[in-house]
């Protein structure tokens, strides 16, 4: 009897040794995130947590492994807690920037893509006389005309180019129809096209600057693309010809706020762009 207690006491003791060492010790797994698509605006990123459980009875804790944090080579994945000592981390590697191309208007001169047509229809007359090929577009066949109050920088003409369908920004995908008179010719194409609109890795969505009056600042910098979400815009030397830095597949702009005169602000945030929208036509 004292023999076969002994078996069951070494039986037990292996049991708790095992269920100590298995994956399942109740310890707190790190959650694993993924970006579909490998850039951002493919797709929304995808958390998996593992599996929860664990033995009902406390696992005998094995000794904890900690790691120099200055000892170079990959950290060693040990049993039991994580040590409460500072590690070494690997940054999480830069996510490119989506560009996009949005084709708001199809050739026979209808809304495609999910944008739709506002009321009332036509809105107004655009003054042509001094048109332009949108600096927002891609390729040829894209329009900015008008004063600045219209906000007519992406239009898209009808087939008889006697009304352009201008587009407010690619999020809520509105358009305005504008009578043009006389009708327009054809366009061509801009030489070095800015982004329409930015979407930062922040969730704010900025929009490209047309005209008028935004304020200042002491160091200079004037604003670019207006943004939602408060009063930061997107900022730029007042001689550079873009505000954003395209260096590398994540592009990067410089946020901060304007003020009347030219005040004392902190220097502005470096944001990265999620996606960035230009137009183009099919």
């Amino acid at each position: 009897m004292k023999a076969a207690g002994f078996i069951v006491s070494m039986g037990m003791l292996c049991a708790l040794s095992v269920a100590g060492c298995s994956t399942e010790d109740g310890t707190a797994q790190p959650a694993t995130t993924t970006a579909r698509g490998g850039s951002w605006g493919s797709g929304v990123p995808a958390t998996e947590l593992p599996g929860a459980g664990g033995p009902t009875t406390a696992p005998v804790q094995p000794p904890v492994i900690t790691v120099d944090p200055t000892t170079p080579g990959p950290r060693p994945t040990g049993q039991g807690a994580p040590s409460s000592l500072p590690g070494t981390t690997a940054p999480r590697p830069p996510v490119a920037t989506d560009v996009v191309s949005l084709v708001a208007v199809d050739a026979a001169g209808q809304p495609v893509n999910g944008f739709t047509l506002a009321d009332p229809t036509p809105v107004g007359v655009l003054d042509c006389s001094h048109m332009s090929p949108s600096r927002s577009a891609t390729t040829a066949g894209v329009y900015e005309c008008g004063a600045s109050a219209d906000s007519a920088n992406v239009c898209w003409a009808a087939p008889d180019k006697a009304s352009l369908l201008c587009a407010n920004d690619p999020w809520q995908r509105g358009l305005r129809r504008y009578t043009v008179d006389p009708p327009v010719a054809d366009i061509g194409e801009t030489a070095s096209p800015e982004p329409w609109a930015l979407e930062l890795a922040d969730g704010r969505h900025c929009r490209i600057r047309v005209g008028g009056a935004w304020g200042g600042r002491s160091d200079g910098l004037v604003g670019a693309y207006s943004c939602d979400g408060g009063n930061d815009v997107v900022l730029q030397p007042s001689t550079a010809r873009t505000a954003i830095d395209t260096s590398t597949s994540t592009w990067l702009v410089k946020i901060g706020p304007l003020g009347s005169g030219a005040p004392d602000f902190p220097a502005p945030a470096t944001v990265a762009v999620r996606t960035a929208y230009f137009a183009a036509v099919n």
